[in-house]
């Protein structure tokens, strides 16, 4: 319920829907007589049966200023900016600590959205601006619960997929609910918890796969400059996620199976200090206009539809048309990067690995497309011979960090020989796992590709 001046008006919102836009959502409203809910109302009454507005009661109160500036940036587009500054407080206790309130709002009236991105891309380079993803309702909800809100990381939500959905439409949910999972993960990510850094890695890992997938059917301007994005937001997660895997997967085991030793709780304590720093960084990266910035370009790319100016009409085919031979050619990539395996470096089998993570990326979403059976099965296969070839990859990487995290002076010599210990520990149980290895390659070559049954 708001009051604005000796007016009141009643307002529903619903919250996005998870795996769409977190920037979008639903809202109705309705000029009403007074503040208390009112069920009669056009389009907010149904949402509310007289037993539920009854016993609605208010548990926070948004104190606002708010400055509307109407913004045309176009002939056709109709923008409403709405500068808000105040507070969000208890109902009951005026003591409680109160919320601050300082937004910009943009609300596209008419027009395309690229427009809504355009402006606020625009705004980034006058001040130091954020994505909240929050309402302010949300807002007042955690504060009238007189608790910290729970932070904890999301796992992403399935893509819905259906035949007749055009590549376009598949391109632009699936981008859609990949930067949602990215934005969905920041708190946790803010708050040092390693799965949440783990989370959003994720989420760009997923979407620069399905790009890469997509590839034969967009221009390729477009989508080198999307991947060099996605990259730039990688490579700000990456330090801090493989440190921890490195401190979980590696560090920890090994502490436990060797003999102790007062090298090892020296790499341990090294580890952590790098650790800490690396979650700074990206505690930093997050606060960045560059974050912001990458974050709205994306989602303009995506909502704009930009590939039809470079002549990308084949997106507007349906997608179980495109679908077999964007999946054939991951799997020739996967296959390609597969031969001579067991003559590869570890560098060589990386480069396998990452082949296989987009042939796996692509039959997860292509996968409602055919029989659930047969795509579940060679989905199996594919995250088995992953996780072979993803313990190798963590020890490639553990042997860059064991090389940086030896200092220069007295304490070089023992934490390097405490690096090596793990090393070798981890090269030892990885190795007996060879044989599994190469014949789960086998299994999957073997596998006939679900798309074509």
């Amino acid at each position: 319920m708001r009051r604005a001046g000796r007016n009141y008006v009643q307002t529903v919102k619903a919250a996005a829907a998870l795996g769409e836009s977190g920037l979008a959502r639903g809202e109705w409203e309705d000029r009403v007589a007074g503040e208390q809910p009112d069920p009669g109302a056009a389009q907010t009454g149904a949402f509310l049966s007289p037993e539920i507005a009854g016993r609605l009661r208010p548990l926070f109160r948004t104190e606002v200023s708010r400055l509307t500036i109407p913004l045309a940036p176009e002939p056709a587009t109709r923008i409403e900016a709405a500068i808000d500054r105040g507070r969000i407080r208890d109902r009951d206790r005026e003591d409680l600590p109160s919320q601050p309130i300082s937004e910009v709002e943009l609300e596209l009236k008419s027009g395309a959205p690229s427009a809504l991105y355009d402006v606020a891309l625009k705004l980034l380079h006058v001040a130091p601006l954020r994505l909240e993803r929050r309402s302010k309702a949300e807002r007042g909800y955690q504060l009238a619960a007189r608790a910290p809100a729970a932070v904890a990381a999301v796992h992403a939500a399935p893509v819905e997929l259906r035949p007749g959905l055009t590549g376009e439409d598949v391109l632009r949910r699936v981008g859609r609910a990949c930067l949602d999972h990215l934005l969905r993960n920041e708190d946790a990510a803010l708050a040092g918890d390693p799965e949440g850094i783990h989370q959003m890695r994720v989420a760009v890992r997923r979407l620069r796969a399905v790009l890469s997938a997509f590839a034969p059917v967009l221009p390729r301007e477009q989508r080198r400059w999307a991947s060099s994005e996605l990259r730039w937001l990688a490579e700000a997660l990456g330090e801090a996620r493989n440190l921890d895997v490195f401190a979980a997967d590696l560090l920890r085991p090994a502490r436990a199976a060797l003999p102790a030793a007062s090298e090892l709780d020296r790499l341990a304590r090294t580890t952590a200090r790098r650790r800490k720093q690396a979650q700074q960084d990206v505690v930093a990266a997050i606060a960045s206009t560059r974050y912001t910035e990458a974050v709205l370009a994306l989602l303009r790319w995506l909502d704009g539809g930009d590939w039809h100016l470079a002549g990308a009409l084949v997106l507007r085919e349906p997608v179980e048309a495109l679908a077999p031979a964007l999946l054939d050619r991951c799997r020739a990539q996967a296959k390609k990067h597969a031969k001579h395996f067991a003559r590869k470096s570890p560098i060589k089998r990386h480069r396998l690995r990452i082949a296989l993570k987009k042939l796996r990326y692509a039959a997860e979403l292509f996968a409602a497309l055919y029989d659930p059976a047969a795509a579940k099965h060679f989905i199996h296969r594919l995250k088995k011979l992953q996780d072979d070839l993803g313990e190798a990859n963590d020890l490639r990487v553990a042997h860059d960090i064991v090389a940086t995290l030896a200092p220069m002076g007295k304490r070089a010599t023992a934490i390097a020989h405490a690096g090596k210990r793990v090393l070798a520990w981890r090269k030892r149980a990885i190795a007996k796992n060879e044989p599994d290895l190469r014949h789960h390659l086998d299994e999957l070559r073997a596998a006939a590709p679900f798309w074509r049954a």
